[in-house]
């Protein structure tokens, strides 16, 4: 295959001075390594080897150090790419849309594989596990910029406009345009609905308005999560919103002509958005805002109920502040659904004159988007959730840890948290408490096994995301040796109602342990793939049929892959089963962190077996024997039996050889790896080529 030779040459001025820039800005910061690496490589598009010796002395550590952590980070680049990133992405949900039919074009089209880039320098390809645009699948990365629902064509497309641009530049999007006391209309800013052309949508409406003199104020909101509408265009008017959708560029002069922007009826109409019945079943508490509100708008957050938490929360002590989080039932939505007061309750009793707050936003799962979705369309109610977390243990520091796959996340959290700081939510005097909260982000570098909370700690504190031994817990020594509360996004969001509303309010959703609300996430082949909120209790089925429309292909659904690349492959006989966390623990599978997956009937169940196993083996963080080894030989094993080789004794080892990783791994990576895996030889054996036991 042709490939540009690159040689990594002696810096020049401008790698010079980038290098600099980033030590200035941040090598005093604590677990200063990661921002340090990013400023470089978003400067010049990668790491010099050059650089390695001045980022070992400005931090005082040493050059094998340095490279140990850009060597295992899959985001750093230690050789120049082309001028053009494109990243592919290979998650199951992508895969479920034709994905791996779009990665073998993407090579043969450019003439390259993975990690190689063009003869003339102008692409480099890189694969990339989960875009987080599960509901707009199959997804690609140019640049900065995210595209969804990309085909063959789309592809060769956007890498002409590529090529001729030379380089990706990030767009800006606006949060209003046009005269306020206008036609109100609202476009989208969230990334899956920019990934299908929600911005070109947005400067076509004021484009249109102003040469038709229609007065509008073109507003900026979240996602409402009915993906398959997206761009999802909603109009003002007396009754409520108007929906129109999925709305193209070429669709807005036929929209204003039957006159959408005061009701008028139109092909791509679905009357009030609150009536839509995707819409309209659901159970919104976290995302009682999203799509609602603009996002970056104190003043839209407020009147919606923003702060309320807060304000309770501040003339409260802490102990009083983590009753009510353990009275409300809530446990963590990030997978392990440990109880949240619980482990709030141990931070705030530990000795230390320090403590932390650290958000786990790595919401790498594939089917997953609830995070993002949530940080860019309310990322106050984020904000306000952490900061009542400080106030109840204690805590004057928090770390949110952010995916490098969310650019768009990362600029509107950092925004928010200005925003926040200078109307006194945040900083020495929290609401007029007199006590502190400080709140930052910091990006991760794509690794998956930074999900597992004590490898996203040595992350943040600069280092490889090696997994920890415990104890001691995080809560007891956590990130910089202090004891730290760690919560994924979700668990965090939910807390300001909890504090607004009073523990029982939240309580009351659910069933059995299972208290409260999951936004559970649709994607894969389903015909109206997005966010769900539901009380714990509702099925797959309902889920899948009465809000997934049934499969996008008109094919019977197979199978639901159900928690995230480690969780079980459910088949159609359990789909009634109620999404309640020890019904499913009971089954042999976890709801994790609610994103479901879609399986057509055509789907092979052996390869995406083996894909379970090869993803391991690619983000295992090599601590382990079990994950590191076992990982690897799962993939060669699953070859030889879907081969044919040696059946028996092959299934043999690989039982044995997923007791030996469920049981012995440190963390959840090499130990539910094997889930998928069993689940898929349980329930399909004949893709194995095993004959199916059928009941006598």
């Amino acid at each position: 295959m042709p490939q540009a030779t690159l040689t990594p040459s002696l810096l020049n001025n401008t790698a010079s001075a980038a290098i600099a820039r980033a030590l200035a800005e941040h090598a005093s910061r604590p677990g200063a390594l990661l921002p340090i690496l990013h400023a470089i490589q978003d400067a010049i598009g990668w790491v010099p080897p050059e650089a390695v010796p001045l980022i070992a002395t400005a931090l005082n550590q040493s050059r094998a150090e340095i490279h140990g952590v850009i060597s295992f980070y899959h985001h750093f680049r230690s050789t120049p790419p082309g001028r053009t990133v494109v990243q592919v992405c290979r998650a199951e949900s992508c895969q479920a849309r034709g994905g791996a039919a779009l990665e073998a074009h993407a090579k043969q089209s450019l003439g390259i594989d993975w990690h190689e880039t063009t003869a003339d320098g102008s692409i480099s390809l890189e694969p990339v596990y989960c875009l987080g645009n599960c509901a707009c699948s199959p997804a690609i990365r140019v640049g900065d910029e995210i595209h969804g629902r990309v085909d063959c064509d789309g592809f060769d497309a956007l890498l002409i406009g590529a090529r001729a641009a030379g380089t990706v530049p990030v767009k800006q999007h606006s949060d209003t345009a046009g005269t306020q006391g206008g036609v109100r209309i609202y476009v989208p800013t969230d990334s899956g609905a920019l990934a299908v052309g929600a911005e070109e949508v947005a400067v076509a409406i004021a484009k249109e308005a102003a040469a038709r003199g229609v007065n509008i104020e073109l507003i900026r909101n979240g996602s409402r999560g009915l993906y398959w509408l997206e761009p999802l265009v909603e109009v003002e008017i007396l009754a409520g919103r108007l929906a129109y959708g999925p709305v193209k560029a070429v669709d807005v002069p036929a929209l204003f002509d039957a006159g959408f922007h005061t009701g008028g009826m139109h092909r791509l109409g679905h009357g009030l958005t609150e009536h839509i019945p995707f819409l309209a079943g659901q159970e919104r508490l976290t995302f009682r805002r999203v799509g609602i509100t603009r996002p970056l708008s104190l003043a839209d957050y407020a009147a919606h109920g923003g702060f309320e938490g807060l304000k309770k929360a501040v003339a409260l002590d802490g102990a009083a502040i983590v009753k009510e989080v353990t009275d409300s039932g809530l446990r963590g939505r990030g997978g392990a659904a440990f109880p949240t007061g619980i482990k709030w309750n141990t931070v705030l009793h530990a000795a230390g004159p320090t403590k932390y707050v650290v958000c786990n936003a790595d919401e790498g799962d594939s089917g997953t988007f609830s995070d993002r979705m949530l940080m860019e369309g309310d990322p106050f109610c984020l904000i306000e959730g952490m900061t009542i977390a400080g106030l109840a243990v204690g805590a004057t520091q928090g770390y949110i840890y952010l995916r490098s796959e969310y650019p768009h996340a990362f600029q509107t959290l950092y925004k928010a948290i200005e925003l926040a700081r200078a109307a006194g939510w945040l900083g020495s005097n929290v609401a007029g408490s007199g006590r502190a909260f400080e709140l930052e982000v910091r990006l991760g570098a794509g690794a998956y096994v930074c999900g597992e909370e004590t490898a996203m700690l040595e992350s943040l504190e600069g280092k490889r995301g090696i997994v920890r031994f415990k104890p001691p817990l995080p809560a007891i020594q956590g990130l910089f040796g202090r004891p730290t509360v760690i919560n994924n996004v979700m668990s965090l969001a939910a807390v300001p109602l909890i504090l607004a509303r009073g523990a029982a309010y939240y309580r009351d959703y659910g069933m059995g342990r299972s208290h409260g609300t999951l936004p559970f996430q649709l994607a894969g082949n389903l015909r109206h793939p997005g966010l769900v909120e539901k009380a714990f209790g509702i099925t797959l089925r309902e889920l899948l049929l009465d809000y997934g429309g049934g499969s996008a292909s008109g094919r019977p659904i197979r199978a639901v892959q159900v928690g995230g690349p480690l969780g079980a492959f459910v088949p159609e006989s359990q789909f009634d089963v109620p999404l309640d966390y020890e019904a499913y623990a009971a089954m042999g599978a976890m709801i994790g962190h609610g994103g479901l997956v879609a399986f057509d009937d055509s789907a092979d169940m052996a390869q995406l077996a083996r894909y379970a196993m090869e993803f391991c083996a690619t983000e295992s963080c090599g601590k382990c024997t079990p994950c590191r080894i076992g990982s690897t030989r799962g993939v060669e094993v699953i070859d030889r039996i879907i081969a044919g080789e040696a059946r028996d004794a092959n299934l043999a080892l690989l039982d044995s050889l997923c007791d030996t990783m469920l049981n012995g791994s440190l963390c959840a990576l090499g130990g539910m790896a094997p889930y998928p895996v069993k689940s898929a030889l349980t329930h399909f054996p004949q893709d194995f080529g095993i004959a199916p036991v059928t009941a006598e």
